[in-house]
């Protein structure tokens, strides 16, 4: 069962006990904490962090811009929470300083209520654990991978493996949802290892992760079911692109979902890209 926390920041308490009527009519078994102003919900951050935080921006004294500022701080190193800005301020300029510091998405007031639905229901899909594995025959690769893909969005819990036989056989004895796989490793290399791990894992994803952007390995690796490629370097923000198409999560204002790759038969050879 999803135990799912909230924390609802704003200084009005009409406004907080309007969300937490809503939040609970979609997720009824919720945890909703309520704070009046930024430094009480500094203190609360700083005993325990929340799945989702719901910040008012305008608020007297200190406002919520100014805690996310202060986020890195008061977290020290904690996974932060999904952070929606519920305010009446939707100006670009007020839209860029949330995207700067890291906000998921924006829900104006007055609230409306299927919005509130269609974000929460995202967010339920996003903190649901999922089991990542990361391939590549090289540790100091897995190792920057894993911290990039940790810094997403989705709660996932990042194993490694250093070849392309290992991850076979990890998929196959055990529960994994997602697999970033090296394309350039030695013995059975990453199309092979995709090409298995889809073959015998049904409800498995793989991304393959290359230094170089070579159009017949993308090819190959769409023929064979692989849902996207990665250029190295990528980035956290690319690594949530991915996730958000692969679970069907809809785009918000500040995170964009990408199609996956599909090629035309190779007669007309053309890339359709997203």
């Amino acid at each position: 069962m999803l135990n799912l926390r909230a924390l609802i920041v704003d200084d009005s308490a009409i406004v907080r006990a309007q969300l937490r009527t809503e939040i609970r009519e979609v997720v009824p078994d919720c945890h909703v904490f309520e704070v009046e102003g930024v430094l009480e919900a500094g203190r609360f951050l700083l005993r325990g962090v929340p799945d989702v935080l719901f910040l008012d921006l305008n608020m007297p004294n200190i406002n919520g811009i100014e805690l996310l500022k202060r986020f890195d701080a008061v977290l020290a190193g904690r996974r932060p929470p999904i952070v929606v800005s519920i305010s009446t301020d939707t100006r670009p300029a007020t839209i860029e300083a949330l995207k700067e510091r890291g906000a998921y998405a924006l829900l104006p007031k007055p609230f409306d209520k299927s919005k509130v639905a269609m974000l929460l229901l995202r967010i339920v899909k996003m903190v649901q654990s999922r089991r990542v594995l990361i391939v590549d025959d090289s540790a100091t690769v897995r190792s920057v991978v894993k911290r990039i893909v940790k810094h997403s969005r989705f709660k996932l819990d990042v194993e490694e493996a250093a070849s392309g036989a290992d991850a076979i056989r990890l998929f196959r004895s055990g529960d994994f949802d997602l697999a970033f796989i090296d394309v350039g490793m030695p013995g059975i290399d990453g199309l092979e290892a995709a090409g298995e791990i889809l073959y015998s894992s049904g409800d498995a994803h793989v991304v393959l992760m290359s230094g170089k952007d070579d159009e017949a390995i993308r090819r190959a690796a769409s023929h064979i079911g692989v849902d996207f490629f990665l250029k190295k370097p990528f980035y956290a923000r690319d690594v949530d692109e991915v996730l958000h198409s692969l679970y069907s999560v809809a785009e918000t204002e500040f995170v964009a979902t990408r199609e996956s790759e599909v090629f035309d038969e190779p007669e007309t050879n053309i890339l359709r890209l997203p």
